[in-house]
């Protein structure tokens, strides 16, 4: 009889140890094509002297978004952000394009490992941060797959409007 509860005993215990493992947070895991940009800019694109311009585009994925908020404040930080570099640890990734007046189209990038932020900053003749930065939270793991040793990675999907003078984020 001692034997019969101490082996329903150890059987709970290791029951309860398998269930309560926590599947590993999607961000820290690369991530192949997981986002995807969709942009469309104006015919007056950054226009000056009723001339419309190409502009930078540069994409950031980062681990912590307070770095880049300092930096997105002023004239500054942006033509720093401009640049395209890996200007401190939070930066897991980072690419730049260039975006022409009148153009559609798709960028599909790979989600860097540790990825939980994505920060956007275009190259406007003017640079104010409210019309020349957005960021985006990555998507958390699809809480359907708790049971599975591997949360399931959601997409995330931006669709954005280049205007003459500033970056907006479509519906």
């Amino acid at each position: 009889m001692f034997y019969f509860r101490y082996i329903i005993s150890f059987a709970s215990f290791m029951f309860l140890v398998a269930c309560s493992s926590s599947p590993t947070p999607p961000q820290e895991k690369f991530a192949k094509q997981a986002i995807s940009i969709t942009y469309v800019s104006s015919q007056k694109l950054n226009s000056y002297n009723n001339q419309a311009h190409t502009i930078p585009l540069v994409v950031y994925q980062l681990n912590d978004i307070d770095s880049f908020d300092g930096l997105k404040k002023d004239k500054d930080g942006i033509i720093k952000l401009l640049k395209a570099e890996k200007y401190d640890k939070s930066v897991m990734s980072v690419e730049k394009y260039y975006v022409s007046p009148n153009e559609t189209k798709e960028l599909l990038l790979d989600r860097a490992e540790k990825t939980a932020w994505v920060a956007i900053v275009a190259g406007y003749y003017d640079m104010q941060a409210s019309q020349s930065t957005l960021q985006y939270q990555t998507p958390p793991y699809n809480a359907l797959k708790l049971w599975s040793s591997e949360a399931s990675q959601k997409f995330l999907t931006i669709k954005l409007y280049l205007d003459k003078s500033s970056i907006e984020q479509m519906e």
